[in-house]
């Protein structure tokens, strides 16, 4: 089974086109079931009453519809993180994928994604915690593609290393696949110590005990609109410049901080699977890693220079010595 987890809240612009993509994903490629999973986060507009709409008409009009869930717990997380680890608490697929509400999948993309998770199987065991993550195409509010590539519009480095993955996210969470030994592991940690989102904690979390692996494809279209909780502005641009100067220094060290903190998290949970995996080393890389904390400046570049840890791009990693 793989299961589709799609969290919602407020999403009736974009939410019946996304709705659509995830019910018409290719099957004939599977030789398993594949399942949609939703649950709203309190929605007040009409995302609901949009879902359920677009439900019916698909149960009616397809004669081997795919299986769909709505979870409906009466709580509200508030937050991505909360609602998207409510979602995987209730899965027990063998894999399970992440969908946001305002982006559009390729019909392609679930068989892909799973073929190729299924060679990474093959190759480091069913018993090895794996991420899959596959590149983006980028679109504007009204569904027309700007970019074809996001790993190209903002320039980012193709190798999943946990010392890159550590300072700077490059897994989208609406690309990734986990098999069923990544999911359980990330599903004993709560949301509250997901700092800088499920992605990035699930990221470094992976990549710290088993392996996160890129599908270099664009297998969605990811949507730019002002309602975006994280966005993506091209590498270089006079848009990322002035978004950087308006965060500021002050912006910049809280996110280190989340960054450290949430490091932290990860190695407290899981430091004894983290030792049995992959050994004393990586335990200290995190250990290190989370103490800068409490470092001054001087010791976090010494510590960046040791482990060949930076933000992608000149600009960013002048930032990063310039303002850590």
């Amino acid at each position: 089974m793989i299961d589709i987890l799609m969290a919602t809240f407020n999403g009736e612009k974009y939410i019946d086109r996304q709705i659509k993509s995830l019910l018409t994903q290719e099957r004939t490629g599977l030789d398993t079931e594949l399942r949609l999973i939703i649950r709203d986060d309190g929605s007040t507009d009409r995302t609901l009453d949009i879902i359920k709409h677009r439900l019916d008409y698909y149960r009616k009009k397809r004669p081997d519809p795919m299986e769909v869930n709505i979870l409906s717990d009466g709580t509200k997380t508030g937050t991505p993180a909360g609602c998207f680890m409510k979602l995987l608490a209730a899965s027990d697929a063998q894999y399970v994928m992440f969908s946001d509400q305002d982006d559009m999948w390729y019909r392609r993309k679930t068989e892909v994604t799973y073929r190729y998770m299924r060679n990474q199987e093959e190759k480091y065991g069913k018993d090895t915690p794996i991420l899959v993550h596959t590149d983006l195409s980028l679109m504007d509010e009204s569904g027309k593609k700007t970019a074809p590539s996001f790993y190209e519009y903002q320039k980012l480095p193709r190798e999943d290393r946990l010392t890159t993955l550590l300072i700077q996210n490059t897994v989208t969470g609406c690309t990734m696949m986990l098999n069923k030994a990544a999911a359980d592991l990330l599903k004993q940690a709560p949301a509250s110590e997901m700092l800088l989102m499920h992605d990035h904690y699930a990221a470094v979390l992976v990549a710290a005990v088993g392996k996160v692996k890129l599908l270099d494809e664009p297998l969605i279209r990811y949507r730019q609109h002002n309602g975006n909780i994280v966005g993506a502005h091209a590498a270089g641009s006079v848009e990322e410049y002035k978004n950087r100067i308006v965060k500021g220094r002050e912006q910049f060290l809280r996110d280190m901080d989340l960054s450290y903190r949430q490091a932290g998290y990860i190695l407290k949970r899981y430091e004894s699977v983290i030792r049995k995996n992959r050994g004393d080393e990586t335990v200290k890389l995190l250990r290190d890693y989370s103490d800068l904390i409490m470092a001054n400046k001087m010791e976090r570049i010494e510590f960046f220079q040791k482990h060949g840890i930076y933000k992608n791009g000149a600009i960013k990693k002048a930032v990063q010595m310039l303002w850590c």
